[in-house]
């Protein structure tokens, strides 16, 4: 049987601590011998009676010398999902019995990281604060300071858990392509997130399949996945002045590399390196070094290669994705009308 977490609340007047505990099975189970029901039911009683008093347990917990046993007031980290350059990405669960009255879900994806390395991560917060909802886009439930039992503290960052997980998964796992109707309503799904994104005035900077997760489908798309935009701890102000090129360089677009130049076309030129993924299972770039990537992109008239067996359709769709002069490339709203991604 998979361990259940317990949760113990002391008292203020002892420790003021939080313990989590994990045990073979819930000690909530009622008894088969009916001879033990008034003993059973009488200790779930009291224990109902605890749960009711309000309590405000603080964050520190026993044994929590690394950064995966600081879990917060309201939800535990139960495994690891990622590490990046920010920190690292847990699943966590709300623990329900000790706030009844959280706002937040019963899942969540928790970004965390060690307070001084903290500041992509509290950008990212920002951003998304300004951005608000938006069914493309991950959605935000705050930020939460835990701290270490030898008093380090954690920047957590409380995100929308995407069953899923990332769109690159998806792509290595088909090995060689999406299906064609996954790849038109993944790139439905992206263009709104980024038409969304720009007109709030921000670009993403680091549009990529790594950063694009997957939530259940409901309605029509129910059975299938819904893409939704993640990872806006580089986006920008459209206008901002940046002295190095924000990004991953496999996907960005020859005005940033040459220019540092940001604006919402970057993201355009990423999201069609992202389409060409999605429909070969291959980089829209055949090199792996930087240097080699800087060049190609930044300082020659070469744009990426389309295979010949792709539909005229999906053809034309990346051509006005992969127009080298900026001002020309489509924008998220215009490659929305094209009739490439309209279902037969």
């Amino acid at each position: 049987m998979a361990p259940v977490i317990s949760v113990v609340v002391i008292s203020s007047t002892d420790s003021s601590s939080v313990i989590v505990k994990s045990s073979s099975s819930s000690s909530c189970s009622a008894p088969k011998n009916s001879k033990h029901d008034c003993k059973w039911y009488g200790l779930m009683k009291g224990r109902t009676a605890f749960k009711k008093k309000k309590k405000t347990p603080i964050v520190l917990f026993k044994g929590a010398t690394t950064l995966e046993a600081s879990h917060g007031v309201s939800w535990t980290r139960v495994g690891l999902l990622g590490k990046g350059g920010f920190g690292s990405v847990f699943y966590a669960k709300t623990r329900t019995i000790i706030n009844q009255n959280t706002h937040l879900p019963s899942e969540m994806a928790v970004k965390s990281a060690f307070m001084d390395h903290s500041s992509s991560l509290k950008h990212e917060k920002r951003v998304l604060c300004d951005l608000g909802a938006s069914p493309y886009v991950v959605r935000c439930y705050g930020d939460e300071v835990t701290h270490m039992a030898n008093g380090v503290k954690i920047y957590n960052l409380l995100l929308e858990y995407c069953s899923g997980l990332s769109l690159q998964r998806q792509i290595r796992l088909s090995g060689s392509g999406l299906a064609d109707s996954d790849v038109k309503n993944y790139s439905r799904d992206i263009l709104r997130g980024l038409k969304y994104i720009h007109c709030h005035g921000y670009v993403h900077c680091d549009i990529k399949p790594d950063n694009i997760l997957l939530v259940p489908g409901f309605g029509e798309r129910k059975g299938t996945f819904v893409a939704k935009i993640g990872d806006l701890g580089l986006a920008t102000a459209v206008g901002e002045e940046c002295n190095y090129p924000r990004g991953t360089y496999r996907y960005m677009s020859p005005e940033l590399v040459r220019a540092k130049k940001i604006d919402y076309a970057a993201d355009i030129w990423a999201f069609g390196c992202s389409v060409l993924e999605m429909l070969t299972a291959k980089p829209a770039w055949p090199y792996t070094e930087v240097e080699d990537l800087k060049w190609m992109i930044g300082y020659t008239d070469e744009v990426p290669q389309i295979p010949s067996n792709l539909s005229d359709g999906a053809k034309d769709f990346l051509r006005r994705c992969f127009v080298r002069n900026a001002a020309y490339r489509w924008s998220a709203d215009m490659l929305l009308q094209h009739s490439f991604l309209f279902v037969n």
